[in-house]
């Protein structure tokens, strides 16, 4: 290729060019929004790949007579009505500064191509200077295109993409195959007709209703927009029925200059019919001026009072608090290494952690247990640290660039007495009206302590399952789950005698090992089990416990492990049990849970 990848992706910063493409998708979805046009968008940034494979064909370059490439960003404004194409398109060029002229699909009488309209503007200064990478080194403008197409073409443009205009054979692809190449475009030719159509079915609708004086279902019929469902006030009823020519006049004059007044309007909450009968009145009224002056001295009585009062001022909540992950536990001590060894690397991973997260926006983090602070907008970070006292506490926040208003918070902290302490508390921030998917966040460096110093709660921890083979195996555990100062949930799973039926024990101590205890029973110590417990042998035999802190227990026979669904099954197509995979997903999710 012409250009590296990686240095594509090195020099271009993608999220910069991601956030511009939201914000233009913000604008113009407001703008939309107060016109009522039915209407879906979507953006995207090229991807480097992406970029290197456009810039591989001919014409790009920096030479006289070679072009650049224009569609760095990407929007895609799919509409249901094929007229309302022309009418975004209008609003765009009077938005943005367009560049050059619409490309759009040229078609003979004799031939059917997807309809589309390509058009390409300017980002604006104002989103140009928050970018900071650099795009120099290759043939690109700093514009975004503006793709629009109907409902009933959007599908079908992805199939041709892919199967007509990208794919790989060219021309081979369809070689010898001109009969079904006809037929393809016989599907296309049905796409152009539903479009049109469906236009001719709503005219003919809303005459119908013209007809028979139902002046909203003609109003419905004629405009095609997102209406609200406040009905048309009675006094407009009865003015159209009293003025023919009025509700003539709705009938007959075009959309576009309607929809227009209701972008001129203001910013009106909702569009409602006797919203629309107001602006009609004042953008396109063919009747008299004494008409005209009563029904505006009518609308604007009513919108007024539809309108209501907004507040002056945004009324801000505190955001909500939600945990992510919890631990607290006591480092394990190797003999013969100093204590402060492992407490100073302990410090360090969790220092190595805080710089990774803020490396483009802090770079002098201690590595060493001593007191830092760093905050700007959107970040901050405090670390209190004694070497001597054996004391550190690191709290950092940070905005996620991902989910909008989430805010990440980690605090995590080593304390040194006899034996190291460390507890690590990590949630996320979010407005308390907004549903926020929930997340259960390990710090990397909680698997890091643990692979190169270890956890003990009571015992040591595991990311293998410890084994119960002996009534003295088993009086350990029974007294292990009794200890009061044991802090994590422990998992108990008993040996099954079919092994196909056998829960995966040891891929969920490596899943859960950090921050819950995993045992397994063999079988021949369920007789000892029955004699203690209130169990049977059936319903012990590959059954799974699990007790928590304070003493709240868990069962699940095995029929209720094979009861086990998954609400939304990825793994459905995959081979082995898939109710395994599904109890595990479940107790998984409930050691999570409990975590937080």
């Amino acid at each position: 290729m012409k250009y590296n990848v990686e240095e594509i992706e090195s020099k271009i910063h993608f999220r910069q060019l991601e956030g511009i493409g939201e914000r233009l998708e913000e604008d113009i979805t407001s703008i939309l929004n107060r016109t009522g046009i039915y209407f879906r968008i979507f953006q995207r940034a090229k991807t480097p790949f992406s970029i290197a494979q456009k810039l591989e064909k001919d014409g790009y370059g920096f030479e006289e007579g070679e072009k650049k490439m224009q569609d760095l960003i990407g929007l895609r404004v799919v509409v249901y009505y094929y007229d309302d194409m022309a009418i975004i398109r209008g609003i765009l060029d009077q938005t943005f500064r367009c560049v050059g002229d619409w490309a759009k699909t040229d078609t003979t009488e004799e031939e059917f191509k997807a309809s589309k309209l390509n058009g390409v503007f300017r980002i604006p200064n104002e989103y140009q200077q928050v970018y900071n990478g650099d795009i120099s080194f290759m043939p690109i403008d700093r514009t975004f295109e503006v793709q629009l197409r109907t409902i009933s073409f959007e599908g079908w443009h992805e199939i041709e993409h892919d199967m007509r205009y990208k794919s790989p054979y060219e021309g081979a692809f369809w070689e010898d195959n001109e009969d079904l190449s006809r037929t393809l475009n016989c599907v296309l030719a049905n796409l152009e007709l539903c479009d049109w159509s469906t236009l001719s079915v709503f005219d003919k609708l809303s005459y119908y209703h013209y007809e028979k004086h139902n002046w909203e279902m003609m109003l419905k019929g004629k405009y095609r927009l997102r209406f609200d469902a406040k009905p048309l006030s009675k006094e407009l009823v009865d003015f159209l029925e009293s003025y023919p020519d009025v509700a003539y006049c709705l009938y007959r004059c075009e959309r576009e200059p309607v929809i227009y007044a209701l972008l001129q309007d203001g910013h009106h909450d909702a569009i409602t019919y006797d919203l629309l009968v107001k602006v009609a009145n004042e953008a396109v009224s063919s009747y008299d001026g004494k008409t005209k002056r009563k029904l505006a001295k009518l609308c604007n009585e009513l919108v007024k009072e539809e309108k209501g009062i907004k507040p002056e001022r945004l009324e801000l909540n505190p955001l909500e608090l939600t945990p992510s992950f919890q631990l607290n536990v006591t480092l394990s001590h190797k003999l013969g290494v100093d204590e402060k060894q492992e407490f100073t690397a302990a410090v360090r991973m969790i220092a190595s952690w805080a710089q990774g997260r803020f490396c483009n926006i802090a770079n002098n983090i201690p590595l060493t247990p001593e007191d830092y602070e760093f905050h700007m907008p959107g970040y901050n970070l405090q670390i209190m640290g004694n070497v001597s006292l054996g004391f550190y506490k690191l709290s950092l926040e940070y905005v996620d660039l991902t989910r909008k208003g989430v805010v990440w918070c980690t605090t995590v902290s080593l304390e040194q007495s006899e034996r190291i302490r460390m507890k690590v508390d990590c949630g996320y921030c979010h407005p308390p009206d907004r549903l926020v998917r929930d997340s259960f966040n390990k710090p990397r460096f909680v698997d890091e302590i643990f692979r190169k110093i270890g956890y003990e709660d009571v015992i040591p921890m595991s990311l293998k399952p410890g084994k119960i083979t002996s009534m003295k195996d088993l009086e350990k555990v029974s007294s292990f789950i009794a200890d009061h100062n044991r802090n994590l949930p422990v998992i108990l799973a008993v040996e099954e005698e079919d092994s196909e039926r056998q829960i995966n024990v040891a891929r969920l101590a490596e899943t859960v090992g950090t921050y819950a205890h995993v045992f397994l029973m063999d079988k021949k110590v369920i007789p000892v089990m029955v004699e203690i417990s209130d169990y049977t042998k059936e319903e012990l035999m590959g059954a799974v416990w699990v007790t928590f802190r304070g003493g709240e227990d868990k069962f699940f026979t095995r029929e209720m492990i094979a009861d086990s669904r998954f609400d939304f099954n990825k793994y459905a197509f995959d081979a082995g049990n898939v109710y395994e995979k599904a109890f595990r997903h479940k107790l998984v999710k409930l050691i999570k849970e409990n975590n937080c």
